[in-house]
C-alpha cells in the first residue's frame, strides 16, 4: 500500500523546492470539485449501497460520527476522482472505487491515501512512491488535491 499526508503550510514554512530527477520528482497532479448537496442527494436515492461501492467500512463509520457527514463524504470522493486524474488514467477495467482509502495522518486534520488491487498497481507501474493529499470543504463543495512524486 502506498501512503501519503497532507501537509498544512503557512507562510514561509514550504520546503524547499525538489529536482526532477534528484531523490523525489512530481509524477502527476489532480484536483476535483464536488457539489455536496448533489452527492448527498445520490447517497439518499441510492441507499446504503452507493456508499459501500465507493468506501472503506472505516471511511463510511468515521464519517458518520462527524456533524458534517456529506462533506467529508464528498471529500473523499473528490480525493478519489483527483487521485485518478493524477495517475491519468481515470477508472479504468481492474480498477475499483475501493482500491482507494482516504485515512488519517499523523496528527489531527491530516490525512493521507492508501492504494491497493488496481489502483494501487497502476501507481506502482508510473513508478509512485508517495501521495500527497490536500482536502478542504464548505457546506457547497468539498475539494481534493493529489501530488504523486516518484
Amino acid at each position: 500500500m502506498l501512503g501519503g499526508a497532507f501537509f498544512a503550510l503557512g507562510a514561509g514554512s514550504a520546503p524547499p523546492p525538489r529536482k526532477v530527477g534528484g531523490p523525489s520528482h512530481m509524477l502527476g497532479i489532480g484536483t476535483d470539485l464536488v457539489d455536496v448537496e448533489r452527492f448527498a442527494r445520490a447517497a439518499s436515492r441510492h441507499g446504503a449501497g452507493f456508499l459501500e461501492g465507493l468506501f472503506s467500512p472505516d471511511e463510511i463509520a468515521s464519517c458518520s460520527r462527524l456533524r458534517r457527514r456529506s462533506e467529508h463524504l464528498a471529500a473523499r470522493f473528490a480525493a478519489r476522482e483527483a487521485l485518478l486524474k493524477a495517475l491519468g488514467t481515470g477508472l479504468v477495467e481492474g480498477m475499483s472505487w475501493r482500491d482507494m482509502e482516504v485515512v488519517p495522518g499523523v496528527a489531527p486534520g491530516v490525512c493521507g491515501m492508501e492504494l491497493r488491487g488496481g489502483v494501487g498497481e497502476a501507481a506502482r507501474r508510473l513508478g509512485v512512491r508517495r501521495v500527497h493529499l490536500a482536502v478542504a470543504t464548505t457546506r457547497a463543495v468539498a475539494m481534493a488535491t493529489v501530488v504523486l512524486d516518484g
